[in-house]
């Protein structure tokens, strides 16, 4: 009896230090490197889905993501928050209609993201994204996005260096 309850503590303790580990990998500043839009107009300069990404929170386990990021209109930078929440491995927020998308690690300073965007048409965009603790990323980095834009079904040519045009605050408190 004593083994098994020995046994479940530890499977608890590793389950909470996968969590905790994920939650020290994921949380903290960012930066958008590059976007790929299945329709290039919904990140255009301008556009609401041009994220400029600054700063990711994670809730209790990591069951709810806290996203802030700067869109721009105009000249302006309009910091934004919005709530993910989780239901099995997708993640769930409202923006612009509504979104589900993955997070995934590269390594520590590179994470992946594609979501589908349902906007108040019930028009569907694919965006996939790379954020970045750094300014730039390696050739095996950059592989690896380009295969999800791929696996996204967008257009190689729908590729956007973001992070030419990010001149939003580069700190913020969240």
């Amino acid at each position: 009896m004593m083994r098994v309850i020995i046994l479940l503590l530890t499977l608890h303790v590793l389950g909470v230090s996968s969590v905790m580990s994920l939650k020290k990998k994921i949380e903290g500043p960012w930066q958008t490197i590059y976007l790929a839009a299945s329709t290039m107009e919904k990140i255009n300069e301008g556009s609401p889905l041009r994220t400029y990404f600054r700063h990711i929170l994670c809730g209790r386990r990591c069951n709810q993501v806290y996203l802030y990021f700067f869109i721009k209109k105009g000249t302006k930078c309009q910091l934004y928050k919005v709530i993910g929440r989780k239901k099995q491995e997708v993640y769930y927020a409202q923006y612009e209609g509504s979104i589900a998308f993955m997070l995934k690690m590269v390594n520590e300073k590179i994470l992946l993201f594609h979501y589908f965007n349902k906007n108040r048409r019930n028009d569907v965009t694919r965006v996939a994204g790379v954020l970045a603790k750094g300014k730039q990323l390696n050739k095996e980095e950059m592989t690896e996005f380009m295969n999800l834009v791929e696996e996204m079904g967008i257009e190689e040519e729908n590729v956007q260096r973001i992070m030419d045009t990010d001149n939003c605050p580069s700190k913020i408190k969240p």
